[in-house]
């Protein structure tokens, strides 16, 4: 989608996010004005487009003056957000588009992990003995590379703990564009969360590395079991993995 590898964008969400922790309130309560990073423009209202994206009427205007241009060409259909932003040479305001970036994609990926595990508790209400099969296009796209990795854990929680010792370096190594790792019941408090990370090397060298993002869990993606491991690959579809 767009002209750096994915490696290199997930570098980029991480170093925010990262930048966002270490400097204050955590990102969840930062997604006032956001939407999904993948609405087109033209299912908007043309007259609201900058709200949607949580841009101004100028950032709007500049973005349709920079898809005119070779950036129209080279990235067609790219989001207004990530154009504005590889487009600028202004220290600051690349840095305002990256964290409203950050946001954007945040929300993105919480809602539709949310999704994801009220699917799989359909599932089990509705047909709890009936095996799930991956069919046609989404059985293809789950044969490649997962494209990103989410890890459900719990502070209290030393199985959670185990599987971070073994295998959060393979999925760094796995994922195409990175690994989120969503920690229930924190209660939304940074401190709670700093303390738990405090305790784990694996996930400071992660995040020291830029390999990862760390993010408050909410009562949404709640499990029955920890730790949950959740896979998003190519066609942009999220199935639990353990």
């Amino acid at each position: 989608m767009l002209l750096r590898s994915a490696r290199a964008n997930s570098a980029l969400v991480a170093t925010v996010t990262i930048a966002l922790f270490i400097q204050g309130p955590s990102v969840l309560g930062q997604t006032k004005h956001v939407i999904t990073a993948h609405a087109t423009a033209d299912r908007l209202d043309p007259a609201n487009d900058h709200n949607h994206w949580g841009l101004s009427k100028q950032d709007w205007t500049r973005y349709e003056q920079v898809m005119s241009e070779r950036r129209g060409v080279w990235s067609p259909g790219l989001d207004p957000i990530t154009a504005l932003g590889v487009s600028t040479d202004d220290r600051a305001e690349r840095r305002r588009l990256a964290e409203l970036y950050v946001r954007t994609e945040y929300e993105r990926t919480r809602k539709e992990l949310a999704f994801q595990v009220a699917v799989d508790r359909a599932w089990q209400r509705l047909y709890p003995n009936t095996p799930r099969l991956a069919t046609g296009r989404g059985a293809q796209a789950a044969s490649v590379e997962p494209e990103r990795y989410a890890v459900v854990v719990r502070p209290d929680c030393p199985e959670c703990d185990g599987f971070i010792e073994d295998r959060l370096p393979l999925l760094i190594e796995e994922a195409i564009d990175g690994v989120d790792v969503h920690v229930v019941g924190t209660g939304g408090d940074d401190e709670v969360l700093r303390a738990w990370i405090n305790n784990q090397p694996l996930i400071q060298a992660a995040l020291r590395a830029q390999t990862i993002t760390i993010n408050h869990g909410n009562t949404d993606i709640e499990q029955a079991r920890y730790p949950a491991l959740y896979r998003k690959n190519g066609a942009g579809q999220w199935s639990r993995d353990l």
